[in-house]
């Protein structure tokens, strides 16, 4: 059977942990809001009309939750930038300051010289030094100007550059708290546009009779049990294999090579894994987005990944579908910027964290359009 449609059991529960709003403002999503919630609008709706078979309802809540997924993960990938935005802000305050001080000190230093030129302007050297009370101290002053007039030209040119560098700063510090604002509108944005998503799904679930639904349920636990025992098969086939991978052309990934000791704890990890919720933005360890998944359990082998699954595209290497083996990161969607992935456990299978109302589980490959694969190890 398709399994374009996983994830459609228990979206309410999901939504009720996430406190979805049903009034919220969109920002630049091209959406209408009323106080009774999301308007749709005429291209939208267009696009996907009210099912009529438990198919298209399938099809429908599919492409909703991945498009939900997606601006999930791009809101994850905007939230670690804004991250590292506010650490690069505060440093360049830093350095904001201490050019202040140093343009400060420099300025003071510049006065001094041009007073105390001033007010000897009339009397020579040696005027100064019969009226004054510290002959000594006045020699030494009288060297320290002399040295400073000698390079009074470097000192002002000093002086102009560091002044600019303070104006750089300054202007350049304005502009990334101006940036950062922009992030966090837009940050809000991808937020409610996932939540949307997410809400439209669970009207199209609404439309359909409780034995449907039951039935879609049914039916997905049975092709999760399938997957997990085809991946068992696998695994048990590996205790005795070489390596190699499948001649058939329907399945291009039936069989695996034995993984290597990292990719075998990572393995064991997502296993340990089955059966928590799927929950936005989360790594365990009670519950995991898709990326968070694959996160842990590398971590869990001691190696440390990006944290979205755009991002994760680039760690290790790439692997061809019939060289994969148990541990490597399988990617779907978007080759250009995957918005799913998960791990690879043989034969054709992989354990991964699906979307909102779903828990981690068992799944074919098959069942989303593959886009590559890398091997953190």
């Amino acid at each position: 059977m398709s399994n374009s449609g996983k994830g459609l059991r228990v979206i309410s529960r999901w939504l009720q942990q996430r406190g979805i709003r049903r009034s919220v403002v969109a920002v630049g999503l091209g959406m209408a809001v009323t106080a009774a919630g999301f308007v749709m609008s005429p291209l939208e709706a267009a696009a996907d009309p009210a099912p009529e078979t438990i198919a298209q309802a399938k099809a429908q809540v599919s492409k909703l939750q991945q498009e939900a997924e997606v601006a999930d993960q791009d809101y994850l990938a905007l939230k670690e930038k804004l991250q590292r935005s506010r650490q690069d802000l505060q440093d360049k305050q830093a350095d904001l300051d201490a050019e202040s001080k140093k343009v400060a000190q420099m300025r003071e230093q510049i006065s001094k010289v041009a007073l105390a030129q001033f007010q000897n302007r009339g009397l020579d050297t040696r005027a100064q030094l019969f009226l004054t009370r510290d002959p000594a101290g006045f020699l030494n002053q009288f060297a320290t100007i002399e040295k400073i007039n000698e390079n009074q030209a470097t000192i002002l040119q000093n002086y102009q550059v560091e002044q600019a560098n303070l104006a750089d700063l300054q202007r350049s510090t304005q502009a990334d708290i101006a940036t950062l604002k922009e992030d966090k509108t837009q940050l809000a944005a991808l937020r409610e546009k996932a939540d949307s998503k997410v809400e439209d799904a669970k009207s199209v679930l609404d439309k359909l009779t409780a034995e449907q639904r039951q039935a879609i349920q049914d039916a997905e636990t049975k092709a999760a049990d399938q997957a997990k025992k085809d991946a068992e098969a696998a695994s048990a086939t590996d205790n005795g294999s070489t390596g190699g991978s499948s001649s058939s052309s329907s399945n291009l990934a039936d069989s695996s090579a034995p993984s290597s000791g990292k990719g075998a704890a990572a393995v064991a990890f997502a296993k340990a894994q089955v059966g928590k919720p799927y929950v936005f933005g989360a790594s365990g360890p009670s519950s995991y987005d898709c990326s968070g998944l694959t996160l842990a359990a590398w971590r869990a082998a001691g190696v440390q990944l990006d944290r979205t699954s755009q991002a994760q595209f680039h760690d290790g290497t790439p692997v061809s579908r019939d060289q994969l083996q148990p541990g490597d990161l399988v990617f779907f969607y978007d080759s250009s910027a995957p918005s799913h992935v998960g791990i690879y456990v043989g034969n054709d299978t992989i354990i991964h964290a699906p979307h909102p109302g779903s828990s981690v589980e068992y799944t074919k490959m098959s069942y989303m359009p593959y886009v590559g694969a890398r091997r953190p190890a």
